[in-house]
């Protein structure tokens, strides 16, 4: 029971962080007091079936609203930008820049990325404290300055990049959805962490 608590725990918190709600807000479409979304939260307690299925429905209503919205902004986008299933790392979408900046990528859909990773993001792969981070729901977005991250045929000509990744959660599976600028030369390469908790922040 302890481990189904935690599950709709982590489930209410994603959803009212991702639409920027607070416990009040939710809990007034929910119906319930914001004490009860706090205990939910915490994973002292869990909603009814009537309730779940409430979350459910608000949970998944949005989600397929936003998929659609990062799809289409993908196919127009006018920067490199990828979709991937985080888990898998699975390439889902690209844009026209991003094909153009490496044709072969079209080899790669719906394809594991990861065994043609190298670089920082063969280094954020090797992070297992940030991995868990990510698949718990922990991290907001990463930000990374990059020379090429995958081994394909345009390896040696890729520039340097500046790409934002933002985490997002879709019916369950973890997506990233990644955009880059070119960068200087001389930047330094790596990547730091935007943790949840700095979205409600004033940044």
């Amino acid at each position: 029971m302890s481990d189904r608590r935690d599950e709709w725990g982590r489930f209410v918190h994603r959803y009212r962080v991702r639409h920027g709600l607070s416990q009040c807000d939710l809990a007034s479409l929910m119906g319930v007091a914001q004490r009860t979304i706090s205990r939910w939260e915490r994973g002292e307690d869990m909603p009814s079936v009537a309730q779940q299925k409430r979350l459910r429905d608000l949970g998944w209503e949005p989600a397929s609203s936003l998929f659609r919205g990062i799809a289409t902004s993908i196919a127009h986008c006018p920067a490199p930008r990828a979709l991937t299933r985080t888990s898998s790392l699975r390439l889902q979408a690209l844009s026209g820049p991003a094909l153009a900046k490496r044709p072969s990528m079209t080899n790669w859909i719906d394809r594991d990325l990861a065994p043609i990773a190298c670089g920082v993001l063969a280094e954020i792969l090797e992070d297992h404290m940030l991995q868990r981070a990510i698949m718990a729901g922990e991290i907001q977005s990463l930000v990374t300055t990059t020379r090429s991250v995958l081994n394909s045929e345009e390896h040696e000509r890729i520039g340097v990049y500046r790409t934002t990744i933002t985490y997002f959660f879709h019916e369950g599976t973890l997506y990233n959805d990644a955009i880059g600028v070119p960068a200087p030369d001389d930047a330094e390469l790596g990547y730091w962490v935007v943790p949840m908790d700095e979205v409600a922040s004033d940044h």
